[in-house]
């Protein structure tokens, strides 16, 4: 039986070649333009300040909740 031997490469050229992928694999990303990440950026904030009310608002509502409980009872 005939074993097919493979190459083994030493930890340069593994590093060599983990570069030399990482670069081609670069030069295939599509970046937005700048309007678009305003755009988007401006939607994240708002939506995180949205969010953040929402659930102040809840903690508040909650703690005058229990607060009016305590009153009564």
């Amino acid at each position: 039986m005939a074993k097919d031997k493979k190459k083994k490469k030493n930890i340069f050229t593994k590093i060599k070649d983990f570069f030399i992928d990482v670069k081609s694999e670069s030069k295939k990303v599509i970046w937005t333009s700048k309007k678009n990440l305003v755009k988007y950026s401006i939607a994240t904030l708002v939506f995180m300040i949205f969010i953040c009310l929402f659930f102040v608002g809840t903690d508040l509502i909650i703690a005058l909740i229990s607060y009016v409980k305590e009153l009564i009872g």
